[in-house]
């Protein structure tokens, strides 16, 4: 009795060891690690058009897994709070008044769509070519994100790859600054 207990044991040691061993390589990085990839594709990319892309920036390493697919639950805040610090780096001030009296660093909706950044009423007004900047690189990140929800537009679960966001990211930024005529620098 004894030596079948510890046989039957052992099997299902090692049949469980096996089975996560093969389970966790098939899944995808969710919840605070995805939304922190998210927010760093996010906040790269609007410094970077803000800065000016560099000639040759095709190939991005900066990205832990960018070839992985990465699953963000909180896609509205993570978005928003990094294209918010991505602009206050670059001396812009925005707000996210979601509903009336809110006024902070990111958006409280769940619905990306539903977020449109202000200028931050404490700071100085901002310029013609800041507000047009702003809101034509919210538009690119907003569209690019979006296209990469998980199941709708209001599901707050964005499904991506890191390389494909930020290319997404890029080609709008590039094609809005082409079709508003603005400057966009290049190092």
């Amino acid at each position: 009795m004894r030596i079948r207990t510890i046989c039957l044991a052992g099997i299902l040691v090692c049949t469980s060891m096996t089975g996560s061993a093969s389970a966790s390589a098939q899944h995808a990085l969710i919840g605070v690690d995805g939304c922190a990839i998210l927010a760093s594709v996010v906040y790269t990319e609007v410094t970077q058009a803000r800065l000016g892309y560099s000639p040759g920036s095709g190939a991005d390493l900066r990205y832990a897994g960018r070839d992985e697919i990465t699953l963000c639950n909180q896609s509205a805040r993570s978005v928003t709070r990094a294209f918010s610090a991505a602009l206050r780096s670059t001396n812009i001030h925005v707000t996210w008044g979601f509903h009336t009296g809110y006024r902070g660093d990111y958006c409280l909706s769940h619905f990306l769509s539903q977020c449109y950044p202000r200028g931050n009423p404490a700071m100085p007004p901002l310029s013609k070519s800041e507000r047009s900047f702003v809101m034509h690189t919210w538009a690119a990140v907003n569209d690019s994100v979006q296209s990469h929800m998980a199941q709708y537009p209001g599901s707050d679960v964005v499904r991506f790859q890191a390389g494909d966001l930020r290319q997404s990211i890029r080609r709008s930024v590039i094609a809005g600054s082409i079709e508003n005529q603005l400057p966009l620098q290049t190092r």
